[in-house]
């Protein structure tokens, strides 16, 4: 019996490598899933930078557009103040005061301007940065990709590796009962199905053990399991 206990926390041991390995893989695409949602944000920052700038470019034209009407205008009355087709004073004022209240407009315009033309620049300079930020998560998503695919690679190896070790101990165990009582308590036990005693307590539980059960374990003569957790129970060589 002690022989056939021992070669099952053997087989408890590849098993629990087993699912550390599991373990690993199954949260491998996490670390690509959080770089792309890095990457999704850049990507909506820079498509509000875009828009941003197709929006005040827009407003540029239009008031670049309104300077031209507004300089047109002024040009039109300036013809007609200086060319000589008139030489009444009070329409002459008149086309003086037109003309300042233009120019005033178009300095006004062109102020404006100017503003939007500051802002078309910031813009421009933090869509270069967010261009330059998406290209950096490009490259740091297919790195991690690369690193996921070559770990992955290596999880399974190992993985079959220990699966095939698992198979060649389990054969090594020829009591069936025994077998079968660990795998039906490994997923409710989380991998701790058999435990060894050096003491008088269950390392599984803490439960203080009875005597009689201290006695049979010492003597490895029969299966002894915890009277609380039911967990299998192995004395410790020391």
């Amino acid at each position: 019996m002690k022989e056939q206990l021992y070669t099952l926390l053997l087989l408890q041991e590849i098993d629990r490598n087993i699912v550390r390995e599991e373990n690993r893989q199954k949260i491998l695409p996490v670390k690509i899933e959080e770089i792309e949602s890095v990457k999704k944000n850049v990507e909506r920052k820079l498509n509000a930078e875009k828009e941003s700038l197709k929006e005040l470019q827009s407003k540029i034209k239009r008031k670049e557009m309104d300077a031209r009407s507004i300089s047109t205008k002024i040009e039109k009355h300036q013809n007609e103040l200086y060319g000589g087709k008139t030489s009444d004073i009070k329409e002459l004022k008149q086309l003086q005061k037109a003309i300042e209240l233009l120019i005033k407009d178009r300095d006004k315009v062109e102020e404006e301007l100017l503003v939007l033309m500051d802002e078309e620049d910031d813009i421009k300079s933090s869509l270069h940065k967010a261009e330059e930020e998406l290209s950096r998560v490009n490259n740091q998503l297919q790195q991690k990709k690369e690193e996921v695919s070559q770990a992955e690679k290596e999880i399974i190896e190992s993985i079959d590796d220990k699966k095939r070790q698992r198979k060649e101990i389990a054969e090594r165990i020829s009591d069936d009962y025994l077998l079968k009582r660990y795998n039906m308590l490994w997923e409710e036990k989380e991998g701790e199905v058999v435990v060894e005693i050096d003491g008088q307590t269950c390392s599984g539980c803490y439960l203080s053990l009875p005597s009689d059960i201290i006695y049979h374990l010492q003597r490895d003569d029969m299966l002894i399991t915890c009277p609380n957790c039911n967990r299998i129970l192995v004395w410790k060589d020391r």
